[in-house]
């Protein structure tokens, strides 16, 4: 190769590799994370009943139209049964409310999920909350 070839070349390769460096930054830039608050108070109403709010803390894209789903869990977390789903209104705010199938145990508890979702190249984190005490 002559010289002013050689050159020409090691800029081409280098051009593709920061265009290509660029461009991985960029996409793994598009992921938001996701967090699931929930309103503090009681969450029993009745005997059986069970209503929680709460809302997403989250990038302003990722707040509307997301699925969300309320679990029944053991005191590890382990998901025994889903019990509502809904979706989360323009502001990320979103309820759910369910019958248990008698009065709470000590060792039974809530969890909110959000699920994963993509809006163009926007990618949402999927998220849950902690466990809620049902009282």
């Amino acid at each position: 190769m002559k010289a002013p070839t050689r050159f020409t070349f090691v800029m081409f390769a280098l051009t593709a590799l920061i265009v290509g460096a660029l461009a991985a930054t960029a996409v793994a830039g598009n992921k938001k994370k996701t967090t699931v608050v929930v309103n503090a108070g009681s969450v029993l109403s009745g005997q059986n009943n069970v209503k929680v709010r709460g809302g997403l803390n989250t990038a302003t894209g990722c707040r509307a139209a997301r699925s969300m789903r309320l679990f029944e869990t053991d005191q590890n977390g382990v998901i025994l049964a889903t019990l509502d789903s809904g979706t989360t209104d323009s502001g990320g705010n979103w309820k759910l409310q369910a019958k248990l199938t008698g009065p709470p145990q000590p060792n039974q508890f809530l969890q909110v999920k959000a699920k994963k979702l993509t809006v163009g190249k926007i990618v949402c984190k999927a998220a849950l909350s902690g466990l809620i005490a049902i009282k």
